[in-house]
């Protein structure tokens, strides 16, 4: 995130005042920044590359979208890897065409394939054998078994075409900020939490002002579900970075609100993650709050059938030497 200072310390006009150490410090992030922007614009001409004779529709989805947007509020806004949504029908043709044109998929155990395969939302991680980047292909935005999943069709319908010429596109706003909150509100660990929340910030913040979003957003969740995650989202950005959003979009999400017993949990947890994660700042309260998101993350993601099951083999695999893994319920 310190990329992303410069842009916060302008928009206060603050950025002047402070030492030059210190500008010297975030400039030298904001490069790393740039860098990785020039690295996209690469990557997404090879992308169509590879799928434009296929005449498919790509979704870019979280910071891949958000800097193919040119978002002025998300400059400086890093990522570890490039994802989109496609059609699941087109999955074999899209991976076929992407293994063809270089990308192949990052070294997994036996058991983490077919895992991949059989409960996840996206096939296994690609990574492209000269330049490296990851890329990872998404058919939903959570594993299609699990009966809160949303229908991928009405993801796909939310798709704006970045009019460039090629079939890439990204969400709608209303669209970024549920998948955004889903995002962040099934995970299981949080080392990237504020970083994340602080997208849902920016998203309020750079399309809250038309309240015609908000009309889509609760129109949306309506059709999507999910609706606590999105409360959980609208609820600590406004509490951590005081985001704008209406009483009337508050009073409707008020009805998702977990029942007491879970927010006496999750509350104090997220709270924690948000504030305190961070090595420096750990107190005792550190190992609680992370092991209970850590529970909870993995039980929104999985029946509790396989779930233990999953559990026992990822840990047997994990105490195997020289056996690389990689487990999708983290991805």
């Amino acid at each position: 995130m310190l990329a992303q200072l410069k842009f916060v310390c302008e928009d206060a006009g603050i950025w002047y005042q402070l030492p030059l150490r210190v500008k010297q410090h975030i400039c030298s992030a904001e490069h790393s920044f740039k860098n990785q922007r020039r690295q996209l614009e690469i990557e997404h001409q090879a992308i169509h590359s590879a799928l434009h004779h296929l005449g498919c529709r790509w979704v870019y989805l979280k910071g891949a979208a958000y800097q193919m947007l040119e978002l002025p509020c998300f400059f400086g806004r890093l990522m570890n890897d490039i994802d989109i949504l496609v059609d699941e029908q087109e999955l074999p043709r899209v991976e076929a065409a992407l293994n063809e044109h270089g990308w192949t998929h990052k070294k997994l155990t036996d058991y983490d394939e077919q895992f991949y395969r059989e409960w996840s939302q996206e096939i296994p991680p690609l990574r492209h054998f000269e330049r490296q980047t990851e890329l990872d292909v998404h058919f939903n935005i959570l594993p299609k078994k699990l009966n809160s999943a949303p229908k991928a069709e009405l993801l796909l319908e939310q798709a704006q075409s970045l009019n460039d010429g090629s079939h890439a596109a990204s969400l709608s706003p209303a669209a970024l900020l549920i998948h955004s909150a889903i995002h962040l509100f099934y995970e299981s660990e949080y080392h990237k939490g504020i970083r994340d929340l602080f997208d849902i910030h920016l998203l309020i913040k750079q399309f809250g002002k038309d309240d015609h979003f908000w009309s889509q957003l609760i129109e949306l969740q309506q059709q999507l579900g999910n609706a606590s995650s999105t409360f959980y989202a609208l609820h600590f950005s406004q509490w951590l970075f005081e985001s704008d959003v209406p009483d009337k979009v508050n009073q409707f999400y008020q009805a998702f609100k977990p029942n007491a017993l879970i927010w006496a949990f999750t509350n104090p947890a997220f709270y924690y993650v948000f504030t305190s994660m961070y090595p420096p700042h750990n107190h005792s309260g550190h190992f609680k709050s992370t092991s209970t998101l850590y529970l909870r993350g993995h039980f929104k993601r999985l029946p509790f059938y396989k779930l233990i099951p999953h559990l026992a083999k990822k840990l047997i695999i994990k105490l195997k030497p020289n056996k690389d893994s990689e487990n999708p319920l983290e991805q």
